[in-house]
């Protein structure tokens, strides 16, 4: 099986936990002028996921990831598939640019791949890719990861908050699930899924969290090539966007100008920011609603996270 090398592979991968914040970053990034579609294709992270628990071996895994980021970029440079809905994540209006691309919908033209010159990077939004680097770096030697992170407390209290402790039969789910004992089971907890499905909520979500991080700790402290990501706080985007922006663009190495005081500016919500006050009312929340051992889980996350 031949593995493709990748069409336009100027690729910068979003990546971090469920809940951690990407969504923030997604919004803003767009007012970096060499910034080019962001793609939030779940597929990614479906194939990605199957290869974590066992279900396709890494050949196969390098041919599908670089399969779909190949055909992902070739239909975006020919105005195929774009995303048009205003408001979504993806819009293409959301780009500096984005007149281009509504021309290259319009046109009839003949695209000359060898001819197409863009050097903008390419955004691919999606989960967990700490949990094995070294696949990802496989794919091509361009290619760069933002990992957001988030504050343990923040983290795990977003999770309860949105239920992620119980999962459901549904067709526009993008987590993979097992079967067991007539419960579902994510993915990421099926090694230990007796143990999963005998704990509370909350503290499903610490251990669940706690697995994740630990793992992704562990890979990061022996992947070698740390020149090609940048860890960034979801926490510090909030306090300071634009210098978070600034650390973004001399990471993709680009020189442009950054157009953030305009529309790009109001999207972060200074109403979301998290206190002391309320980080502590989180944190009590968790400590009366948990076990000691996911407590003790709970402190070391917090300490691997303000080391970062």
């Amino acid at each position: 099986m031949i593995i493709q090398k990748i069409f336009k592979d100027n690729i910068c991968l979003l990546s971090g936990l469920q809940r951690s914040g990407k969504s923030l970053v997604s919004a803003i990034i767009p007012s970096l002028k060499k910034i080019e579609i962001i793609n939030k294709d779940p597929l990614l992270g479906l194939i990605y996921s199957m290869y974590q628990s066992g279900e396709l071996n890494k050949n196969s895994t390098r041919f599908l990831l670089s399969f779909v980021l190949s055909n992902i970029n070739y239909s975006n440079f020919i105005g195929r598939k774009i995303n048009l809905r205003r408001k979504d994540e993806t819009s293409i209006y959301h780009l500096l640019n984005y007149k281009t691309h509504l021309k290259n919908i319009k046109s009839n033209k003949k695209f000359n791949l060898k001819k197409i010159d863009n050097k903008k990077t390419i955004i691919f939004d999606t989960h967990n890719v700490f949990l094995n680097l070294n696949l990802w770096a496989s794919l091509n030697k361009n290619l760069k990861i933002i990992n957001v992170e988030r504050n343990p407390v923040n983290l795990i209290y977003s999770w309860y908050k949105n239920d992620m402790s119980n999962f459901k039969y549904s067709p526009i789910s993008q987590i993979l699930l097992y079967k067991y004992q007539n419960k579902l089971v994510p993915y990421f907890a099926y090694k230990w899924r007796k143990k999963y499905l005998k704990m509370k909520e909350l503290d499903r979500i610490i251990n669940t969290i706690y697995f994740l991080t630990i793992k992704s700790n562990s890979a990061y402290k022996k992947f070698k090539f740390k020149n090609k990501i940048l860890r960034i706080k979801y926490e510090d985007i909030q306090d300071n966007p634009y210098k978070n922006l600034v650390k973004i663009e001399r990471f993709l190495r680009h020189k442009s100008q950054i157009n953030f005081k305009k529309r790009y500016k109001k999207k972060v919500n200074i109403g979301t920011k998290t206190t002391d006050k309320i980080l502590k009312k989180k944190l009590n929340f968790i400590v009366k609603n948990s076990s000691n051992d996911s407590l003790k889980k709970v402190y070391k996350m917090m300490n691997i996270y303000s080391k970062i």
